[in-house]
């Protein structure tokens, strides 16, 4: 069995040690075989970046704002070359798909009670069209603040058009997706979705703070950061997409558990591959955290073997030759083991979600768990 070590059992969201075992046991291995999305998400996905840029381009809205200036055609012609620049690039849609599934899981699961329609409503749908463009406005703002000049193997926005205009239409997106989540028009499930960019901002705070000094309050701090930034999207979209189906508030608990499960390991895998995965496959620079500053769970752990570590943290790898030894004694740690097994261990709790929330397997069920395995042996 694998123990988690001292000063991460100590934070109490990780005291409960990792059993392979009882992961091997959630994970049927069926379940470990691509399973296809429902058509109704497929169909959804294939609509989901035009009707976004159907949002983002409204003609009423270009033309509005085309007229105060002298040349509109050169204005609307930029404005709309930059709200389209992500999203042609064709991300992997992770959040409006998880999105998605639990809304029909959860339209599912009241169908069974009710005797309903199972089917996803419009507002659901909005909300994964949000939690892409909210994840798209987060990647242009985030590249500023981190100066990166490429992102999927392109020029950043910040490198394409300059730090203002990126800034500009980060928000920009931002906007258009608040009008888009008015019109699901009740103020629970808005206040819950707003909560994802309030989380967005402390977390880039987080991030912008100095580490703490004791290991205990370093990766407190780490893994409270990695929440706000990556887990409260999918946790608060799924939540939302529960909500929308007008389940129970236990429901709902389990579908923003899953969520946040699923995002806290898909950004421990991330911060995993920044250290393993080449610059190609990446679409950035490899090593680019500690390059940031950037003290992630891989040398957080590593720290744990090599207490040489913790002065390089402390100044966040600001010296000369700094950002090279952390990387030599990562990959001399076990570091990158425990990430992984971290982030099993999340995907095993958001695997258990998906057990309470679907007791009887079925395609919703198995597209969600496979969801989960994607992500913990995803390459890129």
């Amino acid at each position: 069995m694998y123990i988690l070590p001292r000063f991460i059992r100590n934070f109490s969201p990780f005291k409960r040690s990792f059993s392979p075992q009882i992961f091997e046991a959630i994970v049927e291995p069926q379940q470990q075989h691509p399973v296809e999305l429902p058509n109704e998400v497929t169909k959804m996905l294939g609509s989901l970046k035009d009707d976004i840029l159907e949002s983002l381009m409204e003609r009423t809205m270009m033309n509005g704002l085309a007229t105060y200036t002298d040349n509109p055609f050169k204005f609307t012609k930029e404005l709309r070359e930059m709200s389209r620049y992500y999203f042609d690039k064709g991300g992997k849609m992770i959040r409006p798909t998880i999105s998605l599934l639990m809304s029909a899981a959860c339209n599912q699961q009241m169908a069974s009670s009710t005797n309903s329609i199972a089917d996803i409503s419009l507002n659901q749908y909005r909300i994964a069209i949000v939690a892409e463009m909210i994840h798209s406005a987060t990647l242009v703002h985030d590249d500023v603040i981190d100066e990166s000049n490429t992102r999927r193997g392109q020029p950043t926005t910040n490198a394409r058009w300059g730090n203002k205009r990126a800034i500009l239409i980060g928000d920009f997106i931002l906007a258009r997706a608040t009008k888009v989540l008015c019109s699901i028009g009740q103020p629970q499930v808005i206040e819950t979705m707003a909560v994802i960019v309030e989380d967005l901002v402390k977390g880039e705070l987080l991030q912008l703070n100095s580490p703490p000094q004791s290991k205990n309050a370093r990766f407190k701090h780490y893994m409270t950061k990695t929440f706000y930034k990556t887990g409260s999207l999918f946790s608060n979209s799924c939540k939302s997409a529960a909500m929308l189906s007008g389940c129970s508030e236990s429901t709902q608990h389990l579908a923003s558990e899953f969520g946040r499960n699923l995002g806290l390991a898909f950004q421990l895998i991330d911060d995993v591959l920044d250290y393993v995965a080449s610059a190609s496959e990446l679409g950035k620079p490899t090593a680019s955290d500690l390059r940031l500053g950037l003290a992630t769970c891989p040398v957080l752990f590593a720290a744990d073997e090599f207490p040489e570590l913790d002065p390089l943290i402390e100044r966040r790898f600001s010296q000369p030759g700094d950002v090279e030894k952390a990387l030599e004694l990562v990959k001399c740690s076990n570091g990158l083991q425990n990430s992984r097994k971290l982030a099993r261990q999340h995907g095993e709790a958001a695997i258990e979600n998906i057990r309470q929330l679907l007791p009887q397997r079925g395609q919703i069920h198995d597209c969600l768990v496979n969801s989960v395995l994607r992500q913990l042996e995803r390459q890129r």
